[in-house]
């Protein structure tokens, strides 16, 4: 069997498959012309490597969805930080690059919520409407006391949506 038999085969094989093929292919090798070691290791190393480079890719994929999971329990935590409070946002979708939309407005709310949108985004929840987490401007001042963890939090929201 040749190299590029052996790596034509379904990426799904697994090494126990793989060395029952490999067992095989000495077995029954033509004792006048027999295969040259180097090519049987070299065999052995491709699949090794390419068994390695699946693992990898299902590592990557489980972190990955992990860390945006992560990030949507963090954008929750700090959201729901604001509820109760009253806050300034943008009307206008962030998502929208259209330069011409100008009926943009700020508007002001009581949080009364927070929710996780199905496209996997946080959301406040004001007047019973979802209002996108992205559109936030900052937290009213309402009272002295309350105003430094408001600004604190103001700002971290700030920096993870890239807004003043």
């Amino acid at each position: 069997m040749s190299t590029s038999s052996t790596s034509s085969l379904s990426s799904e094989i697994s090494m126990e498959s793989f060395l029952k093929l490999f067992v095989t292919q000495l077995q029954n090798q033509n004792p006048l012309d027999p295969t040259d070691n180097t090519e049987f290791m070299s065999q052995l190393a491709q699949f090794s490597s390419l068994e390695q480079e699946q693992k990898q890719t299902e590592y990557l994929s489980k972190s990955n969805s992990i860390n945006s999971a992560s990030l949507q329990l963090d954008q929750i935590a700090l959201a729901s930080t604001f509820i109760g409070k009253t806050i300034k946002y943008s009307s206008s979708s962030s998502d929208s690059n259209d330069s011409s939309d100008s009926s943009s407005e700020t508007l002001s709310g009581v949080v009364e919520g927070v929710k996780l949108e199905e496209d996997g985004t946080v959301s406040f929840i004001i007047d019973g409407e979802s209002v996108s987490i992205s559109n936030f401007i900052e937290v009213e001042n309402t009272t002295t006391t309350t105003s430094s963890s408001s600004t604190t939090s103001s700002n971290i929201l700030s920096k993870l949506f890239g807004k003043k």
